[in-house]
C-alpha cells in the first residue's frame, strides 16, 4: 500500500497524514478565473473585428460561469459597444453594480418584467406584433422612448420573426412610438465552421436585408457568435458582433488551431479534506458501483453535483493531485467525490487538486470534462453551483488560491 497507514484510535481503513498541509485553504472548492486571458481574448476579437465593426460581448449565465460583473468591466474597458444577457433579471444585477454600458436582453421578455427593463435602459429584442403592442403600451405609460432589436429566425427554429413576417413587424415598430428599430438580428445554429446551414442561414439574414431596407437601415445588423468570426463567415452587411464563448478562451469546435490565440480563462480546484485506505472488496458510494479490486486509498474531496461536479463523472473522469492523474471512484454526490491516489505518493489532507486546468506536466482539459459528462465545455462552466467560490486573478490578486 502507498502512502501513510492510519494513526491509533482511528476506526479501521482510515488514515490521518502526519504531515501537516502545505497551504492552509479555506474554500471547499473554487475557480480561479484569469482577468488576464480575458483582457487577451478580448484584444484577439477585437483584432479578428476589424475596422467596421463594434463587438457586443455576451455575458448571460452569469458570464458562463465565470462573473458577470467581473467580465462586463473587462468588456467597458476593451471598448465594447454592448453587453449581452439572457433575462432582463441579468441585465438588471449589472445595472445595480453600476455597469452603465447599453445591455441587449438576447431573449424573450415577461410581461411583469418590461416596466424594469425600461426603467433601467435594458434594450429587448422582438419577435411579434403582440410583443411590440405590449412594450409600446408600457412604454407611453412610463413616458420613456424604447429601441429594440428584432431578431429574425434564420434557421435556429427557436425565438425570432421568421424572414416572411420581417417587413410586417418593422412596419409594427414604425406604428407604435415611442419604440424605434435600433437593431436587427439572428442566431446562428451551426455547431463547426463546414456546417452549410452555417453559410446558409448569413445568406438568409442578407436577403431580408436586402428586401427590407428599414431593416438594412437598423444602427445595428449582428448574426455573428465565436464561430462564424473565427470561421470568417461574415456577412457584409454586419457591424456588430456577439461573442462569448471566445471571450472565456473556449474554442469553437472545429478550429483546433485557435487554441493558440485564445487562453482559457478558468481553472476549477478543490481539496483533498480525508483520506481512506480500504482492503479489497469494498464498495464505494452510493449503490455500490465500483468494489475495490485490491487495497485501495482514497482521497475524499469536498466537491459534488450540487458544485457542478457532474453526477456523470462517477467511474469515469479523473482529477490531478500531486500532478498525477487520480480516477474518480464511485458515484459522484451531491457534496463528495472519492478518488483514487492509491499509486500517488504522499498525498495528504489539505493537497490541492485540480478538477480543470493543469498541476505539473499533466492537464485536464474543458473538452475532456465535456467529454465525460456527454456534453460541450459551455456546460461545465455554466453548471458551477453557488458554492464554488470565484477567485479572480490579473490585478495583483496573487495566484489565485484561497
Amino acid at each position: 500500500m502507498t502512502g501513510r497507514a492510519g494513526g491509533a484510535g482511528q476506526s479501521r481503513g482510515d488514515a490521518v497524514p502526519r504531515d501537516p498541509p502545505r497551504r492552509m485553504m479555506t474554500h471547499r472548492v473554487w475557480a480561479r478565473v484569469d482577468r488576464g486571458a480575458m483582457a487577451h481574448n478580448l484584444a484577439t476579437v477585437r483584432r479578428r473585428l476589424g475596422p467596421g465593426r463594434d463587438l457586443l460581448v455576451v455575458v448571460k449565465a452569469d458570464a458562463y460561469g465565470h462573473g458577470a460583473t467581473e467580465v462586463a468591466r473587462l468588456a467597458v474597458a476593451a471598448g465594447a459597444a454592448f453587453l449581452g444577457v439572457g433575462d432582463s433579471q441579468e441585465g438588471l444585477a449589472l445595472r445595480d453594480a453600476g455597469i452603465r454600458l447599453p445591455i441587449l436582453v438576447l431573449g424573450a421578455l415577461i410581461p411583469g418584467e418590461i416596466d424594469a427593463v425600461l426603467a433601467h435602459d435594458i434594450v429587448p429584442c422582438v419577435h411579434s406584433e403582440q410583443k411590440i403592442r405590449l412594450l409600446a403600451r408600457v412604454a407611453r405609460s412610463l413616458d420613456r422612448p424604447l429601441a429594440v432589436h428584432l431578431k429574425v429566425d434564420t434557421g435556429m427554429g427557436r425565438l425570432g420573426a421568421r424572414p416572411e413576417r420581417v417587413g410586417r413587424l418593422v412596419a409594427a415598430i414604425r406604428e407604435n412610438p415611442p419604440l424605434s428599430l435600433d437593431g436587427v438580428c439572428t442566431h446562428l445554429a451551426a455547431l463547426r465552421p463546414d456546417d452549410p446551414d452555417l453559410a446558409a442561414q448569413m445568406e438568409r439574414f442578407e436577403a431580408v436585408l436586402r428586401e427590407v431596407p428599414a431593416a438594412a437601415g437598423a444602427r445595428w445588423r449582428h448574426a455573428e457568435n465565436s464561430l462564424a468570426l473565427f470561421a470568417a463567415r461574415a456577412a457584409g452587411p454586419l457591424n456588430l458582433a456577439r461573442i462569448g464563448g471566445a471571450v472565456y478562451g473556449i474554442v469553437p469546435p472545429g478550429i483546433p488551431a485557435l487554441a493558440e490565440e485564445l487562453r482559457p480563462a478558468m481553472t476549477i480546484h478543490s481539496q483533498v479534506v480525508f483520506l481512506k485506505d480500504l482492503p479489497a472488496g469494498s464498495p464505494v458510494g452510493y449503490g455500490g458501483e465500483f468494489v475495490a479490486r485490491h487495497p485501495t486509498r482514497l482521497a475524499i474531496l469536498p466537491v459534488g453535483y450540487h458544485d457542478g461536479y457532474a453526477f456523470a463523472y462517477g467511474n469515469r473522469a479523473s482529477v490531478l493531485v500531486r500532478g498525477r492523474r487520480a480516477p474518480v471512484r464511485g458515484r459522484v454526490s451531491m457534496d463528495y467525490t472519492a478518488v483514487d491516489v492509491t499509486g500517488i505518493p504522499g498525498v495528504a489532507v489539505g493537497d490541492p487538486v485540480a478538477l480543470l486546468g493543469r498541476q505539473g506536466d499533466e492537464e485536464i482539459t474543458l473538452a475532456e470534462m465535456a467529454a465525460w459528462r456527454g456534453s460541450i465545455p459551455y456546460e461545465v462552466t455554466c453548471a458551477l453551483g453557488p458554492r464554488v467560490r470565484r477567485v479572480y486573478e490579473g490585478d495583483g490578486a496573487g495566484d489565485g488560491a484561497p
